[in-house]
């Protein structure tokens, strides 16, 4: 073994000095550089896992009390990695109960019948959710992985639970509900829901940042189930006691369910709807009147004097009979949801979220609709809580694994120890120069000897 390690340094430190002393920009040996270090990275991982393999063959009477006899040893195994294809062989064990099991495999904590690593998976999906299967393949593997198993990785990821949280008392919350319009495979139209919970918004300079915000999306989810775990997360985090809930959307049926869930919430129309509802009233007018028009039905609704509102809407319809039907289904709108307006001039903190649309840009659509794409309601199911998640945590769901019977973890301990001792017997970097000019010496030092 230490021979083999080695060998793999010596031609590691050949190749790299070859790199280096054969051009004179950077730029110019990274490439090369980068494939000799995955290439020697791999190898020496190899090299470890038939290490482990060997302790375990060798550790009779380990396995005599765990057990398991030997079946069959050469078995070769390839696992994709974050530094390229593992190669390495392993020995095929039987137990006493006649089941049979690669230990090594176990040791190791590879997957069964998985060739990819736990640690490439993670950023394959990690890269699938800001780019296409395909292009993520060829961000982290240069394609050697296919596009469907990067699409299998995502439809195992599932966004990892954060660990209890020491309760926050904040004096208001904010909660944003809105919905990203996708296209499923066969082109039927669909949703994909978003919930996204925040302190409020903070200005830093010019910029305007939702505190701690944090978002709860599932597709397929129903709505009692999706209101459920947002009002679970939020008990997670924070002590309610006095604090203002305020609920901003679109008013539709699905939000408006929140307000059932969410202890003493206030629903606040989003000014984005609000907005365009009232332009929906007004446009055709010329730019005077559309602006006198768009003050005085603001100013209705913030003071909820409906009639008012009534009397202007009559008004719109009689200079504009043409536009009377759209007019007056924007005016049920707002006045449907009056009281979600007029909070905003009651409660000044009302003002301060309503962050809905480019929640659901920056969060979904970025992904999931802002092309030309369609998806199956499987992959949308495990990818829309992945996308959610952020910079949050997030795995990949693995079939149960089995550990290692305890006679047997002392020998994959002992076979890491001794791995490590290996190294002992390569240069120190401190030993160029001070190398023995005769006797017997690796090839490693005869190569720092070389270029010393």
């Amino acid at each position: 073994m230490e021979r083999i390690i080695a060998e793999i340094a010596a031609d590691f430190t050949k190749k790299m000095i070859e790199i280096i002393a054969s051009v004179k920009f950077i730029s110019q040996m990274e490439e090369a550089a980068l494939r000799e270090t995955k290439m020697c990275a791999a190898q020496m991982i190899g090299v470890y896992a038939e290490s482990v393999d060997a302790a375990i063959v060798a550790d009779k009477t380990a396995r005599r009390k765990a057990g398991y006899v030997v079946v069959r040893r050469g078995d070769e195994r390839r696992q994709q990695t974050l530094v390229g294809e593992v190669p390495f062989k392993r020995t095929y064990f039987k137990n006493s109960s006649g089941a049979y099991e690669y230990l090594a495999d176990t040791a190791l904590g590879i997957e069964k019948r998985s060739r990819v690593s736990s640690g490439l998976s993670l950023s394959l999906v990690s890269a699938a959710k800001d780019m296409s299967y395909g292009r993520a393949s060829r961000h982290i593997t240069a394609g050697e992985i296919s596009r469907q198993t990067v699409m299998g990785k995502v439809r195992q990821s599932v966004a990892a639970k954060t660990p209890p949280e020491v309760l926050r008392h904040v004096p208001e919350l904010h909660i944003d509900a809105d919905e990203d319009h996708i296209t499923l495979r066969g082109g039927k139209k669909s949703e994909v829901p978003l919930i996204s919970i925040y302190e409020g918004i903070e200005v830093k300079g010019k910029r305007h940042k939702c505190k701690n915000v944090f978002h709860i999306s599932e597709y397929g989810k129903e709505p009692d189930d999706l209101w459920a775990q947002a009002l679970t997360e939020i008990e997670r985090r924070y002590d309610l006691t006095g604090t203002k809930i305020y609920l901003h959307g679109d008013g539709g049926a699905w939000i408006q369910k929140g307000m059932e869930w969410i202890p003493r919430a206030v629903f606040v129309l989003d000014k984005y709807h609000k907005n365009k509802a009232i332009k929906a009233m007004t446009a055709g007018l010329a730019q005077a009147d559309r602006k006198l028009y768009d003050k005085e039905i603001r100013e209705a609704l913030a003071a909820e004097d409906l009639d008012f509102f009534g009397d202007l809407t009559r008004s719109l319809c009689a200079e504009m009979p043409e536009r009377g039907q759209k007019i007056l289904n924007s005016a049920r709108y707002l006045e449907k949801f009056v009281s979600g307006i007029s909070v905003c001039a009651k409660a000044p903190g009302a003002n301060n979220g309503g962050c809905s649309e480019p929640h659901v840009s920056h969060v979904l659509s970025a992904r999931l609709s802002s092309r030309p794409m369609a998806w199956s309601k499987r992959t949308l199911k495990q990818l829309a809580p992945v996308l959610a998640a952020g910079q949050a945590a997030f795995q990949i769901a693995k079939s149960p694994q089995s550990e290692l019977p305890e006679p047997l973890k002392k020998t994959a301990v002992k076979a890491n120890k001794a791995f490590r001792k290996y190294s002992a017997g390569l240069p120190h970097p401190n030993a160029i120069g001070t190398l023995p000019i005769s006797g017997n010496i690796n090839g490693t030092q005869k190569l720092l000897k070389l270029y010393a």
